[in-house]
């Protein structure tokens, strides 16, 4: 775990590779073109870390292994945290996740939902569960290793993918609703422009970059702070 807990890190993209570098707002040894210490920086930086992380970084990002799943984005929307979760190895029988504080049902988990773990010491990934109670999940043998609870692990619900060869009109796409939208959108677009309608092709093109752009602006959250003049009137 970084020791700079109030620091902000960057990282850029280099190919296959990504560079983390280290935001600074406080003095600071600041080598010279050489290399070499001559001078204390008491101003903001950017720098390489000066620290080692043993156990990697985590990286979370959006993947599009499945192009189909069997439910709505939306409606998965099962999730819980906290240090009470432990997790069992069952040996030959079920292995299982408990919960001490029993709140897996009232978290909205259920039996047959697919579930992601994340902040474990040795369990984190994807499972496929086969029942859920208040204070037990329950899945497949020789799955998990046994962990008592001490980690601050986060449990929640992830879509089931559905093979593309066995898409049907109850599958849908692996996207939000609003980029479900987009896609409609483009593909009248193409559609008008097979049929030669170019004023019709560009109006669903338009629409299609509007809804792109609206799903990335509801990613951002911005809070606007302004001071009030003496004399405004409240």
């Amino acid at each position: 775990m970084s020791s700079y807990v109030d620091a902000t890190w960057f990282y850029q993209l280099k190919g296959r590779k990504i560079c983390i570098y280290l935001y600074k707002d406080y003095p600071t040894d600041y080598p010279d073109q050489l290399g070499r210490i001559t001078s204390t920086y008491s101003g903001k930086t950017v720098e390489y870390p000066d620290e080692d992380i043993t156990n990697g970084l985590r990286i979370e990002y959006t993947g599009f292994d499945e192009t189909f799943v069997a439910e709505a984005i939306e409606d998965t929307s099962a999730r819980i945290s906290g240090t009470t979760i432990a997790f069992v190895d069952g040996g030959g029988s079920s292995d299982t996740i408990t919960d001490s504080g029993s709140g897996f049902v009232t978290a909205g988990f259920a039996a047959t939902d697919k579930i992601r773990v994340i902040g474990s010491a040795s369990n984190d990934g994807d499972y496929q569960l086969t029942n859920a109670a208040a204070g037990t999940l329950t899945m497949a043998t020789a799955l998990l290793t046994a962990e008592t609870a001490s980690e601050s692990v986060t449990i929640y619900q992830i879509p089931k993918e559905v093979a593309d060869s066995s898409a049907d009109e109850t599958s849908h796409v692996n996207l939000n609703r609003l980029l479900s939208l987009a896609v409609v959108d483009y593909l009248k677009s193409k559609r008008a422009e097979n049929e030669g309608n170019i004023e019709l092709k560009e109006y669903y093109l338009r629409q299609f970059y509007k809804k792109i752009g609206d799903n990335d602006s509801n990613k951002r959250k911005i809070v606007m702070q302004m001071s009030s003049s003496p004399y405004a009137l409240m």
